[in-house]
């Protein structure tokens, strides 16, 4: 009887719910698994997404940060070589232009090692620092470049800092000491609080020597290892190897925690941006995501085992059966409720078996539209009606029943009209239905196409960033070798852009940026890629049909034309115009760096050559570069050689006809090519900053001369608008004169109104100052800027020269002569004396004469001539002999 009884029980178990029971324990074991693996191999591929990004930021970030201590040590060694005697480096660090948030202090030492001057105070003068790495580094440098050393405890303060350093070269080359820069490396801590990353995660700085210059992270600890030394070689030989990559590490620096590290070898700098996520961070959502598998799959496990057991017990007890049936499937439905993801399950004819509240609500369905039975046809259907499918409905239907009938596990994402995103996982079971599961993935694709926005997108204008730009052409030139097609690259740059902030504020000239975004979005073709690089400088990226550039040229013109409109800005209404530098391949190159160079050598062109204009790269733009660069070190030799000299032209009384003063005139007497004239060398010397020392040489220069001649004659020199940028222009005019002995009533300096339109407030507050001294001031080229009249009320002016424009053809043309007559009387009215400039005929003198200039310049009284020549001719005529009048001079 036993034995019968346990055959009996064990046959009960013979029935569908048992290999019904088993099939879905199969299912949902592999489901669980899938589900598992996926959110794993998810969390891995998320996680390398995401380093790279961050590793990409935090590049930038250190970059910048480096560039802006290095511009700070800059300004600060020319502030303290431009007037070593007189330089205050408490007064120079108060300049709101200088500051830096992450620098702890700055210092200058001499070439002995010995501190001459500290941002920390005077207590720190005189001590000796000549055997820190950052000072003997820069005594064994060959060339002039910033050095970053290890962090260490900073005495003055207490702290840790990393220490940039530049060395200081005198006068005649030798060494004359170092500039440097402490910085505080646990400010990367807000930066990494900022990113986020992760409790036990990390963000380090390391140098190619293994030290450790910054680290943050969510735990102290991890914190204390700045100033020790990488225990991962691992990490030094791939950045050797590869400017950037990823690898797992188990241990490090942070601990014995196993990291997935990303890093980037710093753009210019012997350094190693690092981001490690460890492990607990990246799986962590994985691994909560399992504990509620497990226990939904447990919880399914149980409820199937009683399900099988029940069943069994069915048998034995038929008058139980319906209760029992009830019991298990209130069981059933309850676990499937539970599930945070949607679950559908089907048979071989595509009618569905079970479901739960998850799938249902996912898709915007009700309860009886999904009762089991139902056709997966019918279902679709409702969900169309719900506008919860992908677009092209009939497409969708015939591809998912296609993929019904296909038997094969699959994984896929639908993107539905709603927005949302939906991951489907398909499994099969034994009978030749299938389960799928259906996961909302929404939140997870936005926190992916965030991170893509921010990584390759500007943030002011929407516009495609440098990066994303570059790897545009890098796409476009890729195609032009495969399939032979041609594109080209525009840059542009806005004229005169800075004059805007400079003026009106950064914030309206961020608003013009962004207009201008939206006027280049408007012009350009559908194909056709809009980019800002950074500032003020944009670029189109322009497909090529047939490789026609002539259109090139259409687009350009568009671009020009649309910017050139004026740009309502609220408040103000502002004109600016742009540069645009043209480069198109294959013609003009086929590699992504060389058509940019191009372009960007057809821009100087387009604003050389007066701006609001663009111009096509032609080869000889590159050997006008090369001159420009070999001019640009010629200059700088030729300062060096003392192979500058200086011209004077007279300036006469237009009554008595004598000499009353003189204009200095720079020449470049250059070894082969001779004598050079200014305007093929201002310029250039303008552009690079060799102004303010060719400057300086000629202010002092023209005073020593002039100090030689007659009380009652003047000398008066030209200003560049680029020496205003110095801080002292005041005190090295103060100084020329003191050395010279030269009253200051004896200068002239004459400036032209860009003066005025650029910084104009602190423009203005210098020439005060200057004017104040005694120093007589000029306003040069009067008459042909944009609104020169304004200017005679911004400031008192000692006198204006009449543009040798106007003069020219003061005989021949009424208007010109009317507008010397106007602006003869204007002076006169305002107590302004009046130059004419370029008199070359006595015609001409006797015009300017009755219209009541009161002095005259040009050929006609003489050209340019060196200090010797004066000395012997020019000031014996000072007298008022009347040879002077034709000497030079054209007939009549």
């Amino acid at each position: 009887m036993e034995t019968s009884g346990r055959k009996l029980w064990l046959r009960s178990f013979l029935q569908p719910v048992t290999y019904l029971g088993l099939a879905f324990s199969a299912v949902l074991l592999a489901g669980l698994i899938y589900l598992i693996n996926k959110d794993r191999e998810d969390a891995v591929e998320i996680a390398a997404r995401n380093g790279r990004n961050l590793v990409q930021v935090f590049e930038g970030y250190m970059v910048r940060t480096i560039q802006s201590a290095d511009t700070t040590l800059r300004i600060l060694r020319a502030a303290y070589l431009s007037d070593p005697a007189h330089f205050s480096i408490s007064r120079w660090a108060q300049n709101p232009d200088v500051k830096n948030d992450l620098a702890l202090q700055f210092t200058i030492a001499g070439a002995d090692g010995k501190v001459v001057a500290s941002t920390f105070g005077p207590s720190l003068v005189g001590h000796d620092i000549s055997l820190r790495e950052h000072f003997y580094s820069q005594i064994r440098a060959t060339t002039d470049s910033v050095f970053i050393g290890k962090p260490y405890v900073l005495p003055t303060r207490g702290k840790l800092s990393i220490v940039l350093s530049r060395r200081i070269i005198l006068d005649d080359g030798s060494f004359g000491g170092i500039v440097s820069a402490a910085l505080d490396p646990t400010q990367l801590q807000k930066f990494y609080e900022v990113l986020d990353l992760g409790r036990e995660s990390t963000a380090s700085l390391v140098g190619f020597d293994g030290f450790v210059r910054a680290r943050g992270s969510g735990v102290a600890i991890h914190r204390d290892v700045i100033g020790s030394v990488v225990r991962n070689s691992a990490l030094i030989a791939r950045a050797k190897a590869a400017a950037h990559g990823t690898y797992w590490n188990n241990g490090g620096t942070a601990g014995k925690t196993a990291r997935m590290l990303t890093y980037r070898v710093v753009a210019g700098y012997p350094l190693i941006a690092l981001v490690g996520l460890a492990d607990s961070d990246i799986y962590r959502h994985a691994n909560q995501n399992a504990q509620i598998y497990y226990g939904i799959f447990f919880a399914l496990l149980a409820a199937i085992l009683s399900a099988i057991v029940y069943g069994a017990a069915r048998e034995r007890k038929l008058t139980q059966t319906a209760a029992s049936l009830k019991r298990t499937n209130d069981m059933f439905e309850s676990a499937l409720a539970s599930l945070p993801v949607g679950l559908s399950i089907y048979d071989s004819e595509q009618r569905l078996l079970a479901r739960n509240k998850s799938y249902w609500k996912m898709y915007g369905l009700t309860a009886e539209q999904t009762l089991p039975g139902t056709p997966l046809l019918d279902i679709l259907k409702a969900r169309d009606a719900a506008g919860s499918t992908p677009r092209g409905i009939g497409e969708y239907i015939e591809r998912r029943l296609r993929n019904a009938k296909s038997q094969t596990v699959q994984t896929f994402n639908e993107e539905l009209t709603d927005g949302r995103t939906i991951g489907i996982y398909l499994g099969l079971t034994p009978d030749g239905g299938w389960v799928a599961v259906h996961q909302d993935i929404t939140a997870q694709k936005q926190a992916e196409a965030e991170i893509t926005q921010l990584a390759h997108y500007d943030a002011l204008t929407g516009l495609a960033n440098r990066v994303l730009f570059l790897r545009h052409v890098q796409n476009a030139t890729a195609a032009c070798h495969a399939r032979g097609t041609a594109f080209a690259v525009h840059i542009l740059d806005l004229d005169r852009f800075k004059e805007v902030n400079d003026t009106l504020g950064h914030a309206c000239g961020d608003q013009l940026l962004a207009a201008v975004a939206h006027r280049l979005r408007t012009v350009v073709g559908q194909d056709d890629i809009v980019a800002r690089l950074g500032g003020d400088e944009f670029a189109i990226l322009q497909p090529l049909p047939a490789g026609c550039l002539s259109d090139t040229g259409v687009l350009a013109n568009r671009a020009l034309d649309a910017i050139a409109a004026p740009f309502d800005l609220g408040d103000h209404q502002i004109n600016v115009e742009t540069s645009i530098g043209i480069a198109a391949a294959p013609g003009h190159g086929d590699e992504a760096e060389e058509l940019l160079k191009k372009a960007d050598l057809a821009l100087y062109r387009a604003k050389s050559e007066g701006r609001n204009n663009y111009r096509i790269f032609q080869p000889e733009m590159e050997l006008a570069a090369r001159a420009r660069h070999v001019m640009q070190i010629e200059l700088r030799r030729a300062l060096a050689n003392d192979e500058f000299e200086l011209h004077y032209q007279p300036i006469v009384d237009a009554v008595t006809q004598t000499v009353c003063g003189l204009e200095a005139l720079v020449r470049w007497r250059h070894p082969e090519d001779g004598l050079v004239p200014p305007d093929k060398f201002i310029p250039l010397a303008e552009e690079t900053g060799l102004i303010d020392p060719l400057g300086e040489w000629v202010l002092r220069t023209a005073c020593r001369d002039a100090a030689s001649w007659p009380e009652h004659i003047t000398v008066a020199v030209n200003l560049s608008p680029e020496q205003f940028r110095k801080r002292d222009l005041t005190e090295i005019v103060h100084s020329a004169l003191d050395d010279a002995a030269l009253p200051p009533w004896r200068l002239e300096l004459e400036v032209t109104e860009s003066v005025l339109l650029q910084n104009n407030e602190s423009n203005v507050s210098v020439l005060h100052r200057l004017r104040e001294r005694g120093t007589s001031i000029a306003l040069d080229d009067f008459g042909i800027g944009y609104s020169s009249l304004s200017y005679l009320t911004a400031f008192p002016f000692d006198r204006i020269k009449i543009d040798r424009s106007f003069v020219a053809n003061v005989v021949h043309r009424t208007d010109c002569a009317a507008i010397v007559g106007a602006i003869t009387g204007l002076a006169r009215s305002m107590d302004i004396a009046t130059t004419a400039e370029g008199v070359e005929t006595r015609e001409q003198m006797t015009m300017l004469r009755a219209a009541g200039c009161g002095h005259m310049q040009g050929y006609l009284f003489g050209r340019p001539r060196p200090k010797a020549d004066i000395d012997r001719d020019i000031l014996g005529l000072a007298e008022g002999s009347p040879r002077l009048l034709v000497s030079g001079a054209r007939a009549s």
